[in-house]
């Protein structure tokens, strides 16, 4: 497996266990804005959360101190994730508090490394 594909696998396999790590943790965390703001903005679009996460994270991976995206939720509704390896207002502001009309929510969850799975 070459380098490019070897670093890309580890970028998804990141993306999965910070998804998987913090839907549980976002379900206790707060989001600003009605639930009928949410729901207004979600019916105007076409595409779905994971459509626009997908769309726009090379953009958010390319912020220093961005290490990951997911979708979570936030007061009972979807959101998607910015996890951050630190908690900077640098970062908050480069990053939008609305997508298309999906809530952004910029979480710190320090630094995350890949498991070595070499035997």
């Amino acid at each position: 497996m070459g380098m490019e594909s070897l670093c890309r696998h580890r970028l998804v396999r990141i993306h999965f266990l910070a998804v998987g790590t913090l839907l549980a943790a976002s379900a206790a965390g707060g989001c600003t804005g009605s639930n009928t703001e949410r729901e207004e903005a979600r019916q105007m679009h076409a595409k779905t959360i994971e459509q626009v996460k997908q769309e726009h994270t090379d953009a958010w991976m390319a912020i220093p101190g961005v290490v990951g995206t997911g979708i979570g939720q936030c007061q009972g509704k979807a959101c998607i994730l910015i996890l951050t390896a630190s908690n900077t207002e640098q970062i908050r502001k480069q990053i939008p508090a609305t997508v298309e009309g999906y809530p952004v929510v910029v979480q710190y969850v320090g630094e995350i490394r890949a498991l070595d799975t070499a035997e």
